[in-house]
């Protein structure tokens, strides 16, 4: 299959997928889907240059935008699929903005602020207009990533962080060897023979 096609495919079919599932009210599912495919386009980078003989590394490099997309249209759906019949948008963020920064619903409207950000600058009329300041604006995956973690986490209470910042240090250990050009099951380099 052509890399365009499975571009389409990525956005489209992550799109349709995303307004069924928040029609049907599936929150948690859409949630989680967000998460996954996140996590998907920000361990990408760093595990592609760790694992450079791992020829999926190079694919899931060349359709990172595109599942950055899918990761959005998942986070859409999991906010629209709260907003029930008398319930509006601005009384859904105002809620998560009151509970402050103990509680989920605060960390999941910051991570729904920096996703929008990110989501409306993920295309090449953006990359065009900011040139490099695109590559800066798009280091908020980053917080981004870590808002999203501290939401999941704590939609099970103080202890349920402890697998999500787990996942943080091994992503930001991934993210350091790669800076360093530690490469695993690279090939040897070639031998002289004298």
């Amino acid at each position: 299959m052509p890399l365009k096609a499975i571009k389409l495919t990525i956005f489209w079919g992550s799109l349709v997928l995303s307004i069924v599932l928040a029609l049907l009210h599936r929150t948690p599912t859409l949630g989680r889907l967000s998460l996954y495919l996140l996590t998907l386009v920000i361990f990408t980078k760093p595990a592609a240059q760790l694992f450079p003989t791992i020829n999926i590394g190079k694919v899931l490099l060349a359709v990172r935008r595109e599942t950055g997309q899918a990761s959005a249209f998942a986070a859409f759906g999991h906010v629209a699929s709260q907003l029930f019949p008398g319930t509006s948008l601005f009384t859904i963020l105002q809620f998560g903005l009151a509970s402050g920064p103990k509680g989920f619903q605060f960390w999941g409207f910051w991570a729904l602020v920096l996703m929008t950000i990110l989501f409306l600058t993920s295309n090449d009329f953006s990359t065009h207009l900011l040139k490099r300041n695109w590559f800066l604006l798009h280091k908020l995956i980053h917080p981004l990533y870590v808002f999203v973690m501290i939401h999941a986490g704590l939609r099970k209470g103080y202890f349920g962080l402890i697998p999500y910042v787990v996942v943080l240090l091994i992503l930001y250990t991934f993210r350091f060897l790669a800076a360093r050009g530690v490469k695993f099951l690279a090939p040897p380099p070639p031998q002289l023979m004298i």
